[in-house]
């Protein structure tokens, strides 16, 4: 194959922007917050608009 010919073969080819890793990553990050918001009583004062928690040091944006 040709370098035009690959390049016409790149050129057709769409990106649908799912992306399996970003799933699981963000399904692991809502997961750990359940976690950490139902089994730890230890959270900070928010400082910069943030929570943190301090036994999994764990940081949580304000929602004020």
């Amino acid at each position: 194959m040709s370098k035009m010919a690959m390049a016409e073969v790149c050129l057709e080819r769409v990106e649908s922007g799912f992306s399996v890793k970003a799933l699981w990553s963000s399904m692991a990050k809502s997961l750990a917050q359940i976690h950490c918001r139902v089994m730890h009583k230890s959270v900070s004062r928010p400082v910069n608009g943030k929570y943190r928690c301090w036994t999994c040091l764990q940081e949580f944006d304000s929602t004020w």
